[in-house]
């Protein structure tokens, strides 16, 4: 590859890494696809998990609100995954 098309990658990695530092944090309730971003675990994982039996090891709580979707604690989520 030239230089050229290098630089242009490394340009958008750049962009596409800043975007994703920058997302808003500070939501009380997040989805699976939120816990991802934040984990870096497939949603998929993290939902099969919060369907586990809660003395199980892998086990991730999640709560419902109003909806048929499920939600993550965020402060859950953080203390489970030594966030902060």
């Amino acid at each position: 590859m030239t230089d050229d098309i290098l630089q242009r990658i490394e340009t958008k990695l750049d962009l596409l890494l800043k975007t994703q530092k920058n997302k808003p944090s500070d939501k009380r309730y997040l989805t699976a696809r939120d816990v991802e971003q934040v984990t870096g675990l497939d949603h998929r994982t993290i939902l099969n998990r919060s369907n586990l039996d809660p003395d199980d090891p892998r086990f991730i709580p999640s709560i419902r609100l109003g909806s048929r979707r499920k939600y993550f604690e965020r402060k859950v989520i953080e203390r489970l995954f030594h966030l902060k």
